[in-house]
């Protein structure tokens, strides 16, 4: 009977090789399971340009003087030729330099106003307004000359204000000439008729 039992016993009892080779299967499989949660690898920081700073030269920088001073206006050539045009049809006979300006100070009267064209062009070459006008009537220098200051002030007008030298308030739009002198007034029929009291930049 006491035979029997251990022989049972051993029967029940699993192998030495077989529990080592259980416990080697389990081991290597919790290895791998612990392997895959760690983390990857992190890429190596990129190596950054090495890099001074100069304490020569100030980080803020004052403006040039070119950059504060802004550009000198030049007249439009194309606009000089045009006005020195209708001077030419409107006001070549008119002795004085300030009535001819006049006349160009109409022209840019009407491209400052609402209801007239905004460019000079479109001013000068509308219907029925500047019958003097041609564009083969030459534009000589004196001509032009005039054109261009009036231009350059009217420029300098718009940009800051003042007092700029104008000889024609910009309320008047319309004039007639009787060939030797234009009658500048605010209305086309009626109106105020200007009376040149505005001081003459032209004269000497």
């Amino acid at each position: 009977m006491e035979q029997a039992v251990k022989r049972q016993t051993r029967r029940n009892c699993p192998s030495l090789p077989l529990a080592l080779l259980a416990a080697g299967v389990v081991l290597c499989f919790f290895g791998i399971v612990a392997a895959s949660r760690k983390p990857p690898p992190q890429a190596a920081a990129p190596q950054l340009p090495e890099f001074t700073v100069s304490t020569d030269t100030p980080l803020i920088t004052s403006p040039s003087s070119e950059a504060e001073t802004p550009a000198a206006y030049v007249p439009d050539e194309a606009e000089v030729e045009m006005l020195a045009r209708v001077l030419w049809g409107e006001a070549r006979g008119v002795p004085s330099d300030m009535e001819k300006a006049a006349v160009v100070w109409c022209v840019l009267n009407r491209v400052d106003a609402a209801g007239w064209p905004d460019t000079v062009a479109e001013v000068v070459t509308q219907p029925f307004q500047f019958a003097g006008y041609s564009p083969d009537y030459p534009a000589t220098e004196e001509l032009k000359r005039i054109a261009a200051d009036v231009l350059t002030r009217w420029e300098r007008e718009r940009r800051e204000g003042g007092d700029v030298g104008r000889v024609l308030p910009a309320e008047y739009y319309f004039f007639t000439g009787d060939g030797e002198r234009n009658y500048f007034r605010t209305e086309f029929t009626g109106g105020t008729f200007w009376d040149w009291t505005l001081t003459n930049p032209y004269s000497s």
